[in-house]
């Protein structure tokens, strides 16, 4: 197996009264390719929500991106907002996650949605899915959530990236007192990636064996920290990462034991841990390690694909005869509504208990954006 790069990874900013030039982003420490992710941040001191009527008109100081192509497009500008339908939500952003499929988005009928123009939206347009903040205004059909409340939200009608965003009501959820503005932007793709890997494509239950192949990214150290709180104490949860502070941060998200992926025989020392094998693999770059992970599945074991990119792969199907596994595919979207509603359930209690701790790892400006989208594909 070559050296794992993570699935994921997020930034975040902090917008200053002083529009519209906005500071700070951060990034969160679900990391790829051991570096922190990214989740742009906005300090609660920066912002007072008032209590504006549904359905008003706002703008917005944003990421705007006037064509599709590399991360240049991304520039900053001022926009408005159209007035809220009846089922939507202003949210004043204070966090906003960024993803692999952020830059796909941006890179338009040139990208991996080449065949899939739904997916692109019009232009001009705003990035982003992922965020949280502070209901600034609802509309008249919403319910369960009230001016001011703290939420995040994993969609967006006009984009994340942005001091302030039109969110349909169904994507907004509450967040936690426990959790950060920061840490609620991990949440949507991330932290439910990880999750919803686990409980809904692999099945893991208490007392099984896990290996996070590429544990030290954002969806990685995530799934680390749920699949320790799944299995428990008679669980067993081994990561790989590729750096010594890497390794650090798996083994503080509650791992077992840890190996580097760049040194020779790291599965090997993987499997001592489980000499019978893993029950559950989580893989975050199929190209490139599939066929190894067979090896050191359990009989009947899963491995469930997070990440990979577009090429063939040469696998040996007696691999799957002999210990009898699943491959399975891993993608968010195509979840249920009731597995969907049941993942952040299971998140909301898992930050309240303390089970899962997003971590921030590092700041940028949000005039860094272009950086950004270049860093989340590293």
């Amino acid at each position: 197996a070559t050296q794992v790069r993570p699935a994921a990874r997020m930034f975040g900013w902090s917008v200053a009264r002083s529009f519209p030039v906005p500071v700070a982003f951060a990034r969160r420490a679900v990391r790829v390719a051991d570096r922190g992710a990214l989740a742009l941040r906005a300090s609660s001191a920066t912002f007072h929500a008032p209590r504006h009527k549904a359905g008003m008109a706002t703008s917005a100081v944003a990421v705007v991106a006037q064509r599709f192509g590399g991360p240049e497009v991304l520039q900053i500008s001022k926009k408005e907002l159209p007035p809220l339908g009846p089922s939507q939500v202003l949210v004043a952003i204070k966090a906003a996650g960024v993803n692999p499929s952020d830059t796909y988005v941006r890179l338009g009928p040139d990208g991996p949605y080449a065949g899939r123009p739904q997916l692109l939206p019009a232009l001009p347009y705003t990035p982003g899915k992922d965020g949280a903040g502070v209901v600034e205004a609802i509309g008249a059909e919403v319910e369960g959530l009230q001016v001011g409340d703290r939420v995040y939200t994993t969609g967006s009608v006009t984009g994340t990236y942005a001091t302030h965003a039109v969110c349909d009501a169904a994507f907004v959820r509450q967040l936690p007192a426990e959790a950060t503005f920061a840490q609620g932007a991990c949440l949507g793709v991330p932290c439910a990636t990880a999750l919803y890997a686990l409980r809904c494509r692999a099945g893991l239950m208490e007392g099984e064996r896990v290996f996070v192949h590429g544990a030290s990214g954002a969806v990685g150290l995530a799934a680390v920290q749920l699949a320790r709180r799944i299995v428990g104490a008679a669980g067993v949860v081994v990561g790989s990462a590729g750096t010594e502070r890497g390794e650090g941060e798996v083994k503080a998200a509650g791992a077992t034991a840890v190996v580097n992926h760049r040194q020779a025989g790291y599965l090997d020392e993987a499997k001592k841990v489980a000499p019978e094998g893993f029950d559950v693999v989580l893989e975050m770059a199929a190209h490139a390690n599939l066929p190894a992970d067979l090896g050191i599945t359990a009989r009947r074991g899963r491995v469930c694909i997070i990440g990979s990119k577009a090429e063939g792969v040469a696998v040996n199907p007696r691999l799957f005869m002999a210990c009898e596994a699943d491959v399975r595919g891993v993608f968010l979207p195509s979840a249920s509504p009731a597995e969907v509603a049941a993942v952040h359930e299971e998140l909301r209690v898992a930050l309240a208990e303390g089970a899962l701790k997003p971590v921030v790892g590092s700041e940028l400006q949000l005039s860094e954006a272009p950086t950004a989208h270049r860093e989340v594909m590293q």
